[in-house]
């Protein structure tokens, strides 16, 4: 098994996958985020040694610290650190919790997932 980075070209749900091929973990994200076949690429970032157990799918997050990720921010959008490379989740999340924040803002209710309000966008 190996660990890859599959991205699309909105950049709204990149993140890494099991798989055992670049293919696999690419048609793996087009069908868990509802993209269309051919929609992501995925690239190699390292192998999963087998003793480790990996199942094709999203790895957890021990597996990625077992292979020496350090998480540089575990707040959306998540950063971490592997082999010398920064990765950063896609974006879609923290759209979302700044427009859930938006509107519990606008109710009264403050701002629950603690986002910065973006001045000046419309």
């Amino acid at each position: 098994m190996n660990l890859y980075w599959v991205t699309t070209e909105d950049h709204d749900e990149d993140w890494f996958m099991v798989a055992k091929s670049a293919k696999e973990a690419a048609k793996l994200h087009e069908n868990e985020e509802g993209y269309n076949p051919g929609d992501a690429r995925a690239k190699l970032v390292t192998a999963i040694p087998a003793e480790l157990g990996a199942e094709p799918g999203w790895p957890s997050e021990e597996l990625l610290c077992a292979l020496g990720a350090r998480y540089l921010s575990k707040e959306t959008p998540l950063v971490v650190e592997l082999n010398g490379r920064t990765f950063c989740e896609g974006l879609l999340q923290s759209h979302i919790n700044e427009v859930t924040d938006d509107y519990f803002e606008e109710q009264g209710h403050g701002r629950p997932n603690n986002t910065v309000k973006q001045v000046g966008i419309e």
